[in-house]
């Protein structure tokens, strides 16, 4: 074999990353998107990814002709996945499929975790106010479960039966962690403080 025959074969490394990670309830559908780089910036456009639970392949997705907006050649795709039956949290991991005679690459692959929470029953409404005024774009937080206010200081957030803790956190506010129990529908109220941004004292409740 020619030295020149060896450069044509030079097998590029790859790198994998997943992101846009959510929290599935039991059974639910859900997707993530996952991308692949190539060390040499070779377009990965077309080219496979799987996601596997162990050894099984669970979903698979083509990479788009497009990199992600804003990077270097990270190609990805939208992966769409079912959540298991029952709630915790399950690790599965990503798989880049190589093949291809005119821009060999390495294989990869990269491991994530996901939290499968038990199906929601009821709906909490959290109205969070600042001297009787409504906060709005304040993130409402109880677990892995989000959701920000609205223009009337609302958020609804959708649980399963159980404790949990309420945090609420805005920029600029201070607001104390509320112990809650839901065992039906319910609705909170809480009132925050707004703190100046160069006050030492300040504690950000998140």
């Amino acid at each position: 074999m020619t030295a020149d025959t060896l450069e044509k074969v030079t097998v590029h490394q790859t790198s994998l990353a997943v992101w846009d990670i959510p929290t599935p309830a039991a059974g639910e559908r859900f997707s993530i998107k996952v991308g692949a780089k190539s060390s040499a910036d070779c377009a990965l456009g077309a080219r496979r990814v799987e996601v596997l639970d162990g050894e099984s392949v669970v979903a698979a997705g083509q990479l788009g002709d497009a990199p992600w907006p804003d990077t270097d050649g990270l190609f990805w795709a939208e992966v769409e996945l079912q959540a298991p039956d029952t709630p915790g949290l399950v690790a599965l991991s990503v798989r880049f499929h190589a093949a291809d005679p005119d821009q060999p690459h390495e294989g990869a692959s990269a491991s994530f975790n996901v939290s499968i929470i038990a199906k929601p029953e009821h709906t909490l409404t959290v109205k969070v106010i600042a001297g009787g005024v409504p906060i709005e774009d304040a993130i409402v937080r109880l677990g892995p479960i989000r959701a920000s206010t609205d223009a009337s200081g609302r958020a609804a957030v959708k649980l399963a039966k159980g404790r949990y803790e309420l945090v609420v956190w805005k920029s600029g506010y201070d607001a104390p962690v509320t112990p809650i129990a839901i065992e039906t529908d319910a609705f909170a109220q809480i009132d925050v403080r707004a703190v100046p941004q160069a006050d030492p004292d300040a504690v950000w409740t998140a």
